[in-house]
This record gives C-alpha cells, sequence and structure tokens, in this order.
C-alpha cells in the first residue's frame, strides 16, 4: 500500500522539482532499465531473476496481481516457454524520451517510462504490436539494484500503419470458405476477425493494419490481404510465412 500511495501522490503532484532526466542516478536507473529487459527479450530466466528482490511483486492491468517472486518467474518460464516462444516472440522497447527518474530517501529510485512491443518474426524482421506503461520502484540491496514492485499499465494495440475510418469499413463483411465463414468488423484503428461455423462464433483476433489492405496478428507470422475488383473488395486472402494458405470470397 505505501508503494501505491506513493505512486498516487506522485502522479497526483507531478513532483517537477524531483524529476531526473540526467545525472548519476538517472544514469544507473537507465542502465538498469537496459538489462532487466534485455534478460526478458533474452528469456535468460536466471539473470532476470536476479534483478528482482524477495518480496518482489507485479501489478498488471492485464494480467492481474503477481505477489512474489516464485510466482514471477513461473509466469516467465510460460512467457519463455518453448510454445509461447514459437508462436509469440515479442520484444520490449523503451521510448526514447519517455524515461523519468525519482529519488526515494533512505530506500532508492522510482521510475516511470513508456515502451512498445514488437512481434519477432523468423525472417528476422519485426512488426509493432503494443504499447504500455510502466512505474516501477527500484531498491538498493548490498549495492545491488533490485526491482521490488512495478506497476504495468495502460497497454494498447499498436500497429505499423494508422488507416482512416473510411478505409477499415470498406473491408467489412462476411468472406466465405468451405469450411467457415470468416467476418470482418471494425474496432477502433484495427479490425477484428471472427471464424463463423454452423452459424456460432467462435476463434476471434485482432487484425492489425501494415498497409492500406494487408493486417496481420499479434501472433505467428499470419496476414490478411483484401482485394479489389474495381471499387469493390472481393476477396481475402490469408498468408502463413508468406505462403498463401486460404482464399475467401466476399459475400454478396
Amino acid at each position: 500500500m505505501k508503494f501505491l500511495l506513493t505512486v498516487l501522490i506522485i502522479s497526483i503532484t507531478g513532483l517537477p522539482c524531483l524529476s531526473q532526466q540526467s545525472g548519476e542516478l538517472y544514469d544507473e536507473i537507465a542502465k538498469m532499465d537496459s538489462i532487466y529487459f534485455s534478460a526478458q527479450n533474452a528469456c535468460d530466466l536466471e539473470k532476470y531473476a536476479s534483478y528482482l528482490s524477495e518480496d518482489f511483486e507485479f501489478f498488471h492491468d492485464k494480467g492481474g496481481f503477481t505477489a512474489s517472486k516464485d510466482d514471477e518467474m513461473k509466469g516467465m518460464a510460460v512467457f519463455c516457454g518453448k510454445e509461447q516462444r514459437t508462436r509469440q516472440p515479442l520484444r520490449r522497447e523503451l521510448i526514447d524520451g519517455s524515461l523519468k527518474v525519482y529519488p526515494m530517501d533512505n530506500y532508492g529510485a522510482l521510475e516511470f517510462c513508456n515502451h512498445v512491443f514488437y512481434l519477432q518474426l523468423k525472417n528476422g524482421t519485426e512488426k509493432v504490436v503494443g504499447s504500455g506503461k510502466m512505474t516501477a520502484l527500484w531498491k538498493q540491496i548490498n549495492d545491488e539494484w533490485k526491482l521490488t514492485r512495478i506497476i504495468s499499465y495502460d497497454h494498447q494495440p499498436l500497429a505499423e500503419v494508422d488507416l482512416s475510418d473510411e478505409t477499415l469499413s470498406k473491408y467489412v463483411g462476411d468472406y466465405v470458405l468451405p469450411d467457415r465463414i470468416v467476418n470482418i468488423k471494425t474496432e477502433g484503428k484495427l479490425l477484428r476477425v471472427t471464424d463463423i461455423n454452423d452459424g456460432k462464433p467462435g476463434w476471434t483476433k485482432e487484425l492489425f493494419p501494415e498497409a492500406e489492405n494487408m493486417f496481420y496478428l499479434n501472433f505467428e507470422n499470419v496476414v490478411y490481404e483484401f482485394l479489389k475488383k474495381g471499387s469493390n473488395v472481393t476477396t481475402l486472402n490469408i498468408y502463413e510465412n508468406g505462403k498463401l494458405i486460404e482464399e475467401a470470397q466476399r459475400r454478396k
């Protein structure tokens, strides 16, 4: 509760006179942020665990509350597991200029930052899939920096390009395949794909725009391409790892 109260006070007051964006403390926390997330990106679990205090707690707006270091490492084992890393290898990157550091007397430092997440593809390229914000409390324990508390919040989907509502609406409709209907709807600045089987909705995911007529999932290397005949969208092609796997015709 003390940590949450401190965050609330800083959020309300701003504490402009205490924020550091240069200097020794700022440089130390910037370094710790870099090596901590480098360990996460590389799934070096032993190194990752070494940066966590024994009383570590993690608050996540999507994943909920993680009450201990042991629970965090169990979650990281899944995040870095073969199945998850095969389907959705993610890389976190700090947004330049977003890092702010506040000294915490007789304790350590408080970090605020924004970051983006990239889906790493097997061909060596990446696609942006989301953004988020983080507040972290660092403590000096035996002359080493340890993370004691993290609040990770305001996670939002983020795409390669930003398309207008008018453009997105052109793709709304049903596309017919032999075994199902592929339904497309708009969802904010994205599309949503839903498979319809025997009239019942099933699998559903967000589609992120990467070009005016091409969209991708936030896992694996799957691309949805919409094709026109004249001014009308008529066909939906689905690619996996660059190979066309399905072709659906739009229902009139």
